[in-house]
């Protein structure tokens, strides 16, 4: 149901008082002034810096009064009016707090009037979220960020205020979505001014425009990223996967029966290419690919945590088809259990919106999540429904590190076939992708101080010199790879290799421990 349909039913239905959540005023006021249309009954408009002003059907406004800034004296002229209208109460976040009980009290008695004279009360705030007093008594409606029609309108506005010639080209009003109405008319604006024009060649400038604005909000970062699946070695069985699901976005899915696809948690060892396979993904599929940094969301503000997911999870679903990573996914997630005590559950709410978003999401916004740690991990993550499946990514064998080792090799322009590549794949038993990258960045740092060519001996020594996470973190992959032989796919059709045994040689020696007498024990020798 649209929120216009949804404030007409509720008035309708007797309700008295309403709350409007969100950040854009111009469609706040629009559904307003559509209401007081639709009721037939005059509608004026508060706000603490302008006083009362009355509208008229086309939104125009004259003064009313300018020196009613007091929200309580409003609140007591509402309630003892004899007329019926409408009132929009602007921005009034500040005053619903529990410290303001007289106010919130008028608020609770206005939400009990009569039906006659018909008084309709809507309370406008950037974010949902009504104290206890409220929460049972108004009903609230979140507007969601503006679709391509509601572009549409800012568009042709932006164009007609700027004396610019615009076309409404479905690839400009794609790369404007998940901005708001004020965020999209700076974006067209700042492309008319530039290029004296709205067509398809602003679309590069409003994407740019929206990549600054979404990092803005330090939530959400907007990746664009060139990667390909081909760029991942190995993860044969995964790769497989992902092409299957991609092909659900496409036409004829819905048709078929196909739901949209939910996403994918990929468990592993550090530096085995899970994070690169997210851009990979998005890439391959040409969605556009934003980062969730959950340490990012909470704020130490009260209820600012809770608003800061609700956007982020908002701005995904605007941008739909889309990419959604979580990068480690369980550090977010961290301390969870304890919330109550330590955070007066500001962790449990934010995780438990995500993960109710998780489950019951219908639009196509496909989560990949990747997690290092198993037991940071809460088990209501882990169950069916919040992902489509989970894979667990090991260290590369010795086949898959050849690919890696040619893959790299390409990147930094020399041909794979001048190396050695089976021979370093035999003596890097354990590595990680991410490591042997490293050994070959090493290798050239070498060879361009020696002023010869990159060789074999270069990156073989850059390896030699390598301590990898195989080593130091042994226990921790061993029970990583346990537990997800029951509950993971893998990731890789190849079955693991061994982890190296330890090398002692060389190591530490370990001081000897001398036998000493202890002086203080009842009827011991002198």
């Amino acid at each position: 149901m649209k929120p216009f349909d949804h404030l007409l039913h509720l008035t309708r239905a007797g309700a008295t008082l309403l709350h409007i959540a969100s950040y854009e005023w111009e469609r706040v006021r629009g559904h307003v002034i559509g209401l007081s249309n639709a009721l037939e009954l005059p509608m004026k408009v508060w706000s603490q810096s302008t006083g009362l002003v009355a509208c008229n059907e086309d939104g125009e406004v004259t003064v009313e009064d300018d020196a009613a800034t007091d929200p309580m004296e409003m609140l007591r002229q509402i309630h003892s009016s004899d007329e019926a209208g409408v009132w929009l109460l602007e921005d009034f976040q500040p005053f619903l707090r529990e410290e303001h009980h007289p106010l919130l009290r008028w608020l609770r008695d206005i939400a009990r009037l009569p039906s006659a004279p018909r008084k309709v009360v809507v309370l406008s705030t950037p974010l949902p979220g009504l104290p206890m007093d409220l929460r049972k008594e108004i009903p609230t409606i979140e507007l969601e960020l503006p679709g391509v029609d509601d572009l549409r309108v800012v568009l042709q506005d932006a164009a007609a205020s700027l004396g610019v010639q615009a076309s409404a080209d479905e690839a400009l009003l794609d790369a404007a979505r998940g901005l708001t109405v004020m965020e999209a008319k700076l974006a067209f604006g700042k492309a008319a001014a530039e290029l004296g024009r709205l067509d398809h060649s602003a679309v590069p400038l409003v994407a740019q425009e929206k990549e600054r604005i979404i990092k803005q909000s330090e939530v959400l970062e907007y990746y664009p990223t060139d990667a390909r699946l081909t760029d991942v070695g190995g993860l044969d069985q995964l790769k497989e996967w992902l092409d299957r699901r991609g092909r659900a976005f496409g036409a004829g899915a819905r048709d078929f029966g196909l739901d949209a696809p939910k996403g994918v948690l990929l468990l592993g060892v550090q530096g085995c290419g899970k994070s690169l396979l997210a851009k990979a993904v998005a890439a391959t599929w040409q969605f556009p690919l934003l980062r969730l940094d959950i340490g990012k969301v909470f704020g130490g503000i009260v209820g600012q945590s809770e608003g800061n997911i609700r956007t982020a999870l908002q701005v995904a679903q605007a941008l739909a088809p889309c990419v959604l990573w979580i990068d480690e996914i369980e550090k977010g997630m961290a301390g969870m259990g304890s919330s109550d005590q330590t955070d007066g559950g500001t962790t449990a709410r934010v995780v438990g919106t995500l993960l109710t978003w998780m489950q019951e999401k219908r639009d196509p916004v496909f989560v990949v999540a990747t997690a290092n740690r198993i037991d940071m991990l809460p088990p209501e993550l882990l169950r069916k429904g919040r992902f489509d499946e989970i894979f667990f990514v090991d260290l590369p064998t010795q086949a898959v590190r050849e690919e890696i080792l040619s893959i790299h090799l390409k990147k930094k322009r020399r041909d794979p076939a001048d190396f050695g590549v089976a021979e370093l794949a035999l003596r890097s038993v354990g590595f990680s992708g991410a490591e042997l990258e490293e050994a070959i960045r090493e290798g050239l740092y070498d060879a361009f101080a020696e002023e010869r060519e990159l060789h074999t001996e270069h990156i073989a020594r850059a390896l030699d010199k390598t301590f990898p996470l195989s080593r130091t973190m042994r226990e921790q992959i061993e029970n990583l790879r346990q537990w997800a032989k029951v509950r993971a796919r893998l990731a890789s059709g190849q079955q693991p290799e061994a982890l190296p045994q330890e090398n002692t040689e060389g190591a530490a020696p370990r001081l000897r421990q001398e036998a000493t007498r202890n002086p203080f024990i009842p009827g011991g020798k002198a």
